[in-house]
Parts: structure tokens; C-alpha cells; sequence
């Protein structure tokens, strides 16, 4: 074993339990304010929701791995393991990256000038795009399982190699790492450009700017957030395409970078709820309402707590 990842499965050990709680509360947070009245009236926060979830799902199942994995258990490598691991492992972080796709998608019909698609766009229509983005993404990402095979001899799991499975791969990079980060940049600015374009027109009445100014902050936190999840998640798609069309590239150093890789992406998870609190006024404010609406709860249960007692008291 080299250094290299003998240091990454020893910084597992202690990073996990601290990404797991990260990422398990900044969501919670986030899923509690984003069904909000006011956050949860455009059809976009349904996909932000969905994020949320696909993000506690992945740390779920991936951070008791690589905690694990610091102790030298791996359960990927056992015959039922080499064939679930990838596919619950890979699946999550797949759905997430649509679910910001889909997000960008309505970010700029909402912008646009053309309402027209926007206007059918609605709640419930959101809510069934979402389920068949599960649905198709669940289904494309199946071959995950049985690309892999368990090698008894050294007791690891492998992955075949014939055209099949290298056009597969091949597609992932190009829907994962070209195709979705080339229409999420291209929605992001149209998007721009849109809020612009109607800024400069005459203001409506009050609702509508109200709804248009909440419309345009989710634009913000979406595109902040993009440019922030290429950034964390492009390096280990780099490293795994790598290891995924050259199996020889699959040395105790390039696993430790990819281990040290997972960790860093494992980031993007909880960095969407500090990017919201920096990017959106609304957010912000919910998220400050919450923490009074919780301090007031706390309150009450306190002095609920000491009523009892002096009750008890005065009965005893």
C-alpha cells in the first residue's frame, strides 16, 4: 500500500463523520426552508428540493463506506457488493446533476420572453418531470451493476472491459461531463441576460415584481451554484474516466488521489446551503425565520418543562 492511500483511508476516518453531519443537516435546513410559502411557489424549487434529497442519499451511502474503508473494510469488494456498490454509489450524484440541469432548464423559460411553455409548467407537471428524471436516470445507470465482476483470486472488485461497456462509459462523459455542464453554462447566462432584458422594462404591479424578484434570486443561487459544483465534482470525473478506459491506471497512488477526490466532492453537498445563504435575500430570511420559529419552540418546551415541575412540586 502506498502512502499516499494509506493517508487517504486514515483521513476517512476522521473527515467522514464530519461530512455525513454536514451535509445531513445543511439539507435538512435546506428542504425545511425551500418548502417555505414564499421559495416554494416557483416550480424550480421542486428541483432544488430534489437536490437536497439525491445529496442525503449519497452521503448515506457513501460516507459509512469511506469510513469504513479507513479500517480496511470494503464492502465492494464481495460478490453482492461489487455488483450494488457502483450502481447505488454512482446513481445519486447522477440524479442530482439532472435535477440542476432541469433547474436551469426552468430558470431560463421563466426568464424568457416567451411564456408560453413556463405558463403549463406547473407544480404538478414539475413534481412528474422529476419522477420519469428518476425513473430514466435509475434505468441508464443500471449497467453499473454488471460491469463490474468480483476477482477471487485477489479478492477485488474489477471492471470488464470490451466496446459495450467503453461506448457506456463513454456516454457518461458525454451526458455527466460535457453535455450537462455545456447546457447548464448556456441556460445560466440566457438566464442573465433574460433578468436583464426585463429589468429594464417597465416595473409591474406589486406581486408580479414580487414574484419576479424571487424568480431572479433563485437564478443567482442556481447559477452560483452550478459554476461551483464543476468545479468540485469535474477533478474526480477526470480521475474515473481515467481508471474506466485504461485499467492499468488503477495503482495504489491514483486510488489514493481518487479516495482524496471523493472527499473533496463529497464538499458540493453541503456547500449548496452557504451558497444560498450568500446569494438569496429570500433564503436568508426564511432561514433567519426558522431559527427564531425553532428558539421560540425551545422556549416553550422549557417553560412547559418547568411548569410540570412546579405542578409535581406542589403536589408532592
Amino acid at each position: 500500500m502506498s502512502q499516499l492511500l494509506d493517508f487517504a483511508l486514515q483521513a476517512n476516518i476522521y473527515l467522514q463523520p464530519i461530512q455525513f453531519t454536514l451535509v445531513t443537516l445543511t439539507n435538512i435546513i435546506n428542504i425545511c426552508i425551500l418548502r417555505s410559502r414564499i421559495l416554494r411557489s416557483p416550480p424550480c424549487t421542486y428541483y432544488f428540493l430534489g437536490y437536497a434529497i439525491s445529496s442525503i442519499a449519497y452521503t448515506l451511502l457513501v460516507c459509512p463506506t469511506q469510513f469504513l474503508r479507513g479500517y480496511h473494510i470494503d464492502w465492494a469488494n464481495t460478490r453482492i457488493g461489487c455488483k450494488l456498490h457502483y450502481y447505488i454509489v454512482f446513481l445519486p450524484p447522477f440524479i442530482a446533476r439532472m435535477m440542476l440541469v432541469l433547474a436551469a432548464l426552468d430558470r431560463y423559460y421563466s426568464s424568457s420572453y416567451t411564456r408560453q411553455f413556463y405558463a403549463t409548467n406547473t407544480k404538478r407537471m414539475t413534481k412528474s418531470i422529476i419522477l420519469v428524471c428518476v425513473i430514466v436516470s435509475a434505468i441508464y445507470m443500471s449497467p453499473m451493476s454488471v460491469i463490474y465482476y468480483f476477482n477471487e483470486s485477489n479478492g477485488i472488485c474489477l471492471q470488464y472491459t470490451n466496446l459495450l461497456i467503453t461506448i457506456y462509459i463513454f456516454s457518461q462523459m458525454v451526458i455527466f461531463y460535457m453535455a450537462a455542464p455545456i447546457l447548464m453554462f448556456a441556460c445560466g447566462l440566457l438566464t442573465i441576460i433574460n433578468i436583464r432584458q426585463h429589468a429594464a422594462r417597465i416595473t409591474p404591479r406589486l406581486t408580479s415584481s414580487q414574484r419576479r424578484r424571487t424568480e431572479g434570486q433563485l437564478a443567482r443561487m442556481l447559477i452560483l451554484q452550478v459554476i461551483v459544483h464543476l468545479i468540485i465534482t469535474l477533478p474526480f470525473g477526470i480521475v474515473y474516466l481515467i481508471n474506466a478506459f485504461d485499467p492499468s491506471t488503477r495503482t495504489p497512488n491514483v486510488l489514493g488521489i481518487r479516495y482524496i477526490l471523493v472527499i473533496w466532492q463529497q464538499c458540493d453537498y453541503f456547500m449548496s446551503f452557504f451558497l444560498y445563504v450568500f446569494s438569496g435575500s429570500v433564503y436568508r430570511r426564511e432561514f433567519f425565520r426558522l431559527i427564531r420559529c425553532c428558539s421560540r419552540s425551545t422556549q416553550l418546551e422549557q417553560q412547559q418543562f418547568a411548569l410540570r415541575l412546579i405542578h409535581n412540586n406542589i403536589n408532592e
